[in-house]
């Protein structure tokens, strides 16, 4: 068990900008964590809350240095896997837990870690676990892999996924595939649009839309232009994780769309993929509009994650407030 005053350290060290009292509450937080007495979730919703994860991940690094009883140590992994901002002393043992076989709770969590240290180094670690007896295992590195955008796994991540034979998670390792920005990898991806699977057929297509090629793009067309809404909200979601600068030519005559749900997702999406007008473009239109549409506009702006004062100048600026 670690005691107290070393915690306290290391986060007074660490983090010597944030107010006493974010600090104290941490403190007491990852102490209660130690004993027992808070829960892993607990304790990193409450970390996050504060907004101290940094510190956090400061002090559990420490306390991993030193021997811990083994419920103790997954406790602050559990933690880490939700909360952990990159950390040089974290990467050997997150690197470890992974390929560990004893706990597969354990295992995971080290998975989720090395995907939030970030660490280019980690991709050699994370290829050969995409293809892993167990689908958890499967699952989490290629998510790793996406989250810290090793795009030399690329290829072994379509490689994957073209022998995964979990649906969901096949098409979460094809829709990372065009995260990952690889153009190299659009003809394996395109072998893929005929596929017997709708699912995969989608994957695929979003996959290639993201990496910007042309058989993507026409066959997001093809679903933008259907007279079924519900056609084209699938056709505009197939743009999601794309940047604005491959989709804007495509998806900005759907911001004209009859369909509310059409246009509102259209904006959210160019928003996310870097158009910042877009963020004013719904707030502004949320504003205007009646009730039920107003609740749609809403729908996708709290993904946005605004501020008030962010919603209120904008509108303020528009002469609307």
């Amino acid at each position: 068990m670690i005691r107290r005053a070393s915690l306290l350290a290391v986060l007074l060290l660490g983090s010597f900008a944030l107010a006493k009292d974010k600090m104290g509450e941490t403190r007491e937080v990852l102490s209660a964590l130690g004993s027992g007495a808070m829960s892993a979730t607990q304790a990193a919703n409450r970390i996050s809350f504060l907004g101290t994860e940094a510190a956090a991940t400061d002090a559990l690094a420490f306390a991993l240095r030193q021997p811990l009883d083994t419920k103790v140590r997954n406790a602050y992994f559990e933690v880490l896997a939700q909360i952990a901002t990159p950390h040089p002393e974290l990467l050997t043992p997150a690197t470890n837990a992974a390929r560990s076989t004893d706990d597969l709770s354990f295992r995971m969590n080290g998975l989720r870690i090395l995907g939030r240290l970030k660490q280019s180094s980690s991709v050699k670690v994370l290829t050969p676990l995409l293809t892993d007896k167990l689908l958890g295992v499967r699952r989490e590195s290629a998510k790793a892999l996406i989250a810290i955008n090793g795009s030399k796994g690329a290829g072994d991540l379509l490689a994957a996924a073209k022998v995964e034979d979990d649906p969901e998670t096949r098409a979460l390792m094809l829709i990372g595939v065009g995260k990952l920005g690889d153009p190299k990898q659009a003809k394996g991806l395109e072998s893929l649009l005929d596929s017997s699977s709708e699912s995969t057929r989608l994957a695929a297509t979003q996959a290639l839309c993201a990496l910007g090629s042309k058989k993507g793009l026409e066959a997001a067309k093809k679903l933008l232009a259907s007279k079924d809404k519900y056609e084209r909200v699938q056709g505009v979601m197939l743009f999601e994780g794309t940047s604005a600068k491959v989709a804007t030519p495509v998806l900005t005559p759907m911001l004209q769309d009859p369909e509310v749900s059409v246009r509102a997702r259209t904006a959210k999406l160019l928003a996310q993929g870097g158009d910042a007008k877009l963020i004013e473009w719904l707030v502004i239109e949320s504003y205007k509009a009646p009730t039920d549409d107003r609740l749609v506009y809403e729908t996708e702006l709290e993904q946005l994650r605004l501020t008030d004062d962010q919603r209120a100048s904008i509108l303020k600026k528009a002469g609307l407030k």
